[in-house]
């Protein structure tokens, strides 16, 4: 392993400096560190202190938060060797991971940047401020979309900021986060291979099973407090391990019987002052993941009280942060499959032959004309590669000469007997 991880491991372990104003970046950026040496001193005994609570929190058979670290270790190191073997036969290629930021979360900006460094991948961060509206954030988010250098699009936002609008906008190939309806509804589906599955719940999952040693088959699992793509994706996992899934807000009346009810809790957002702690009982694990890393927002940390199991929300944002990695190896893995030469896989359009044979232009006015960019997927370009002249005509670019030179040489085919038009 290199030198950053370990320090990545060792920066939530001091409280961070007030973060400083973000900056409005549109390129591969060195994330802030916070503030100078003296900074990154700071930010070394803020892990130290949760893992002294944990701790003490914890059952005398608890794991210990250097387990919860070699889970990342075990991610990161996995994606470097992943990404490595794909380099040895694209030595060209190097996926870029960028980060649409309206917040001043630098802490996570850092831990960001440093596992990615870790794995070999790039890192674009595109900061805007804390007030940007939802076109300035669409806005952003298409212009990524279309930049075939970037293989992974992560958001790093507000909670009101996550509109339909917003994950419609996500191209479903770079959603590493796994929010796009698409690749929910292949998580639903049952084809996890196939998606971007959620860091945050995968972390969840990951945690409970190989930090805290929890066997999740048959438990009681109550999730209080998420919404949105999290709280599906935490209760398809969660069902798909076995365990029976309750789902509840913070202002229900049946609150306090469901976490009396419960084996496990996880709780997917602050909790309130009004809700007495007292609720939840001693000796049930309870996993925090209220630091939603993604919408820049930290949470107040876990209950003070003395659990089987007590996992941080800082525990679950690194484990998610390598576990997103891990998403962008594996986007790279798939744009380079689709980079690859295959054959065409072209669909004829039907054909209905006539007696006696029609003259060439009642053939030709006969026949609808398959849409060009149909035909660009049969044949392997990529949207940014033609340039479109209504439904059924298009212009090849010249970019794909660059893309396809490492491959072999095809036909030249020589259509005549026509005219230019």
């Amino acid at each position: 392993m290199g030198t950053r991880l370990p320090l990545v491991l060792r920066q939530l372990r001091r409280r961070p400096h007030p973060p400083g104003p973000p900056l409005r970046l549109r390129v591969p950026c060195r994330a802030s560190s916070g503030g100078g040496s003296g900074g990154r001193e700071d930010l070394l005994g803020q892990r130290r202190l949760l893992d002294g609570q944990a701790r003490s929190s914890r059952s005398p058979g608890g794991r210990t938060p250097a387990a919860r670290d070699s889970i990342v270790r075990e991610v990161i190191q996995n994606s470097k060797e992943v990404l490595s073997l794909l380099q040895e036969k694209n030595p060209a290629f190097k996926p870029v991971l960028a980060i649409i930021q309206a917040g001043d979360d630098n802490l996570m900006q850092e831990i960001n940047q440093n596992l990615a460094e870790e794995t070999g991948l790039n890192i674009a961060h595109i900061c805007l401020p804390p007030d940007s509206s939802e076109a300035e954030i669409i806005d952003e988010i298409l212009k990524i979309n279309e930049d075939t250098r970037v293989h992974g699009l992560a958001l790093q936002i507000s909670e009101n900021l996550f509109s339909n609008k917003v994950l419609n906008a996500l191209k479903p190939e770079k959603d590493v986060d796994g929010v796009t309806d698409i690749n929910l509804g292949k998580l639903v589906r049952g084809d996890a291979h196939e998606c971007f599955v959620s860091p945050v719940a995968k972390a969840v999952i990951e945690l409970l099973e190989k930090s805290v040693g929890v066997n999740l088959d048959g438990k009681k699992i109550l999730v209080v407090g998420a919404h949105g793509s999290l709280e599906a994706a935490l209760q398809c996992l969660f069902q798909r391990k076995g365990s029976m899934t309750m789902s509840s807000q913070w202002k229900t009346p049946q609150l306090q019987r469901k976490l009396h009810e419960a084996d496990i809790v996880v709780l997917g957002s602050r909790k309130p002052e009004e809700i007495p702690l007292t609720w939840i009982q001693p000796g049930i694990t309870v996993l925090n993941c209220s630091h939603d890393f993604l919408s820049g927002k930290v949470g107040c940390g876990s209950p003070r009280i003395h659990f089987g199991g007590l996992i941080e929300e800082d525990d679950v944002s690194l484990l998610a942060a390598a576990l997103r990695i891990q998403n962008m190896v594996s986007s790279g893995r798939r744009w380079l499959r689709e980079q690859q030469h295959r054959r065409w896989r072209l669909h004829c359009l039907k054909l209905q032959p006539l007696s006696p044979v029609p003259s060439d232009i009642e053939i030709s006015r006969g026949q609808t004309p398959k849409a060009v960019d149909v035909l660009a997927k049969e044949i392997g370009l990529l949207a940014d590669e033609i340039e479109i002249y209504g439904k059924s005509k298009a212009k090849v670019r010249l970019s794909v000469l660059e893309r396809l030179k490492n491959q072999a040489d095809g036909k030249y085919v020589l259509v005549a007997g026509s005219t230019f038009t």
